[in-house]
């Protein structure tokens, strides 16, 4: 449904409601009263400095609050921290401790009305309809991004909602291994609390903002993590024993707790070598040992946890990749068909890089065989020296190099995907290249990783390769694309 027919409407402050499901609040929510909440976001997602922009610049009409009617109410999907930050600001005393102090402090700036009593809303007209664009802004953009958790919460959420798979997958652009991904984050989230702790623990477990479940996950997306832990994973319930629950629990406690207590960190848990090295430096006693047994994430999980399917599964969701079983950045199936030995060596390579095993390497190596391939294939049709002399004209100076950035060439690649993919092959590829659209990873993403000290997953680098992969094959004449001559 397009946006562009959404009414905008001032509304007063006071009659706007906080999203009791916000996937910021983490698990099981619908029972937080609005002060709760607001209490939250402040402590744990930076609502403070939203209040102190505010106090300080004001709330900009640009950027309105996006909400549905629900039960007679204005229930804000979209800017619960500013909703948040406002309604603390016309009443600090929402808050307790320092929080409420600082915002009294800020709210003495303002001259209250009509500073802070209405505000622009986007009406949507049902939550679902506001899934994509609420998706695309929280996952791999600018905006305040969600925790792991926060990201299989809402994956989840939408799954009990009644999303199918392939909707999912077309309309948010999840795919199957974002949907396992997500039951798995949430089992050891979930299996994690509900393990006998020091008090100090769990209350590092219960801050949403912790990376401490980034890098537990890590070592369960690791085959030599899992092995040690003796599990596996499973489409159904994020993952399964592969032995008793008492020697999973005994190995999984210790894992918690030394990466809790900043025994290990995502850093010295880098690597199948490194996970390796951590589990041998393990009395063989404290590691899981193969007995007789399985169990599933919901039979260690104190009450109820929606990290299994809760339906029966759905017969065939997605068609099965051609090649399930390939680990490495390029499929071998992959070829150049065109003459250009440099791709073809570096082609090699990326067949050859275990996603798992070398994710740096394969994010950076991956990212200059893309620019590589575009920029041959341009040079191949002869479209390169009219786009040099455009973007030339428009930047009033000649190109560094003689050759255009990639963030000029973005708008080429869009074009050529319209122009000669089929138009789902284009919805895919341009995914690969917006921000704007619900896609969990982009070209941005893969940027960043040679500027930022993030490190990239196994799944963000196959994301990128099935978005980008039809291009990829008609650029490199693999699949009815040029030839070589």
């Amino acid at each position: 449904m397009a946006t562009d027919t959404w009414p905008t409407k001032q509304l007063e402050i006071a009659n706007l409601h906080l999203d009791a499901k916000n996937p910021r609040l983490g698990r099981e929510t619908t029972l937080r009263a609005p002060r709760e909440i607001i209490q939250y976001l402040f402590e744990h997602d930076k609502a403070i400095e939203v209040a102190d922009s505010i106090s300080s610049r004001g709330f900009f009409p640009n950027e309105p609050l996006l909400a549905v009617v629900e039960n007679g109410r204005h229930v804000v999907l979209e800017g619960n921290r500013r909703l948040a930050a406002l309604k603390a600001l016309r009443e600090p005393g929402l808050l307790e401790g320092s929080l409420q102090r600082q915002v009294e402090r800020l709210s003495r700036r303002i001259a209250q009305p009509p500073g802070l009593v209405r505000v622009p809303v986007t009406i949507a007209p049902n939550r679902r309809a506001t899934d994509r664009q609420i998706a695309g802004r929280h996952i791999g953009t600018p905006v305040l991004a969600w925790q792991a958790e926060n990201r299989a919460s809402f994956i989840l959420e939408k799954l009990a909602e009644g999303y199918s798979n392939d909707e999912l997958r077309d309309d948010l652009g999840f795919t199957v291994a974002d949907i396992q991904q997500a039951r798995q984050t949430r089992a050891i989230a979930d299996m994690a609390r509900s393990l006998d702790l020091p008090e100090e623990v769990k209350a590092k477990l219960e801050n949403p903002r912790a990376k401490l479940f980034t890098t537990i996950e890590r070592v369960f997306d690791s085959s030599v993590g899992r092995e040690y832990l003796m599990v596996e994973p499973d489409p159904e319930h994020g993952i399964r024993g592969k032995t008793t629950k008492g020697e999973f629990s005994r190995g999984f406690t210790r894992l918690v707790r030394d990466v809790a207590l900043g025994k290990q960190s995502s850093r010295t848990l880098n690597t199948n070598d490194n996970i390796r090295a951590y589990f041998e430096g393990w009395d063989v006693a404290e590691r899981p040992q193969a007995k007789r047994g399985s169990f599933v994430p919901s039979d260690l999980i104190e009450g109820s946890s929606v990290a299994s399917s809760t339906r029966n599964p759905e017969p065939s969701p997605t068609p099965k990749r051609a090649n399930p079983a390939n680990t490495t950045v390029l499929p071998r199936d992959l070829k150049v068909r065109v003459n250009a030995p440099r791709l073809a060596d570096i082609r090699r390579e990326l067949t050859r890089l275990k996603r798992r095993d070398f994710p740096n390497a394969g994010a950076v190596l991956l990212r200059v065989f893309f620019e590589l391939t575009v920029v041959h294939y341009l040079e191949r049709t002869r479209e390169l020296p009219e786009i040099i002399a455009r973007i030339e004209v428009l930047q009033k100076r000649k190109l560094p190099f003689g050759v255009p950035k990639m963030k000029d060439l973005v708008p080429e690649i869009k074009r050529i995907a319209k122009e000669r993919l089929s138009a789902s092959e284009a919805k895919r590829v341009e995914k690969a290249m917006s921000y704007d659209p619900a896609a969990p990873f982009t070209i941005s993403d893969l940027h960043g990783f040679v500027h930022s000290s993030d490190i990239p997953s196994e799944r963000d680098i196959e994301q990128f390769w099935l978005r980008t992969e039809p291009l990829f094959r008609l650029m490199l004449g693999d699949n009815g694309g040029d030839t070589k001559a």
